[in-house]
C-alpha cells in the first residue's frame, strides 16, 4: 500500500512538474512579446524570415557545403556563419536579398569549413554564461537582448537604447572564451 501511494505521488509531481515547464515557458513567450516593440505581426514576420533563410541554407546545393545562422529584425537581416566558398556563398546572398521582406541584409559568413560539433558546443556555453551575465546586471532588468554565438564571437542584438547597448556589450566582452563582441542593435534614442 506504502508503494502504490508513493507511486502515486511521484506520478502526480511528474506531471505537475510537465505542467509548471509548460507554464513557465508560455509566460516567458509572453514576456517576450510584451516587452519587445515590434508589434506581434512584425515578430510574425522576422521570425518567418529566419526560417526561410534557414531552410534555404539546408537544401541543395547549400546543404553540407555551409552552416548559417540568420537574424532578423524588422527586416534588417543579419547572416552569421561559414561557406566552403565565395562563390557559393555570393549565391545564397543573392537569394536571400530577394525573400520577401529583408529590407537590409548584413553578410557576416566567413570563407572557411562550417564548424565543428565541438566548436558548436563551446558556442552554446558561450552564449549560457553572456545571457546567464545579462540577467544577472541589474542595469539591464527589463531589457531584451538577444545573444548568438558564432566561433567564439558573440554578436547581440536588440532594440535598446546606446547605454543599455553600452553595458550588454561590456557585460558579454568580459566572459572568459569570448573572442570578440559584434554589436548589431538597433537604438532606441
Amino acid at each position: 500500500m506504502k508503494t502504490l501511494r508513493l507511486f502515486s505521488v511521484l506520478l502526480a509531481l511528474v506531471s505537475l512538474s510537465g505542467c509548471a515547464g509548460l507554464f513557465i515557458a508560455g509566460a516567458a513567450t509572453t514576456v517576450n512579446i510584451a516587452t519587445d516593440p515590434r508589434s506581434t505581426q512584425e515578430i510574425w514576420k522576422d521570425n518567418n524570415l529566419e526560417l526561410d533563410i534557414t531552410g534555404l541554407a539546408n537544401k541543395t546545393p547549400y546543404q553540407y557545403q555551409m552552416r548559417i545562422t540568420a537574424k532578423s529584425y524588422r527586416g534588417t537581416v543579419i547572416l552569421i556563419g561559414q561557406s566552403r566558398t565565395e562563390d557559393m556563398l555570393r549565391q545564397f546572398v543573392g537569394q536571400v536579398e530577394q525573400l520577401q521582406g529583408v529590407k537590409e541584409l548584413h553578410n557576416q559568413v566567413k570563407i572557411k569549413e562550417p564548424l565543428s560539433f565541438g566548436q558548436i558546443s563551446n558556442d552554446s556555453w558561450i552564449t549560457t554564461k553572456v545571457k546567464s551575465a545579462l540577467l544577472a546586471k541589474g542595469e539591464l532588468n527589463g531589457v531584451k537582448v538577444s545573444v548568438i554565438t558564432e566561433d567564439s564571437e558573440v554578436y547581440l542584438f536588440g532594440y535598446v537604447s546606446r547605454e543599455h547597448a553600452a553595458i550588454a556589450t561590456d557585460v558579454a566582452r568580459n566572459i572568459s572564451g569570448v573572442t570578440q563582441v559584434i554589436k548589431a542593435f538597433q537604438y532606441a534614442d
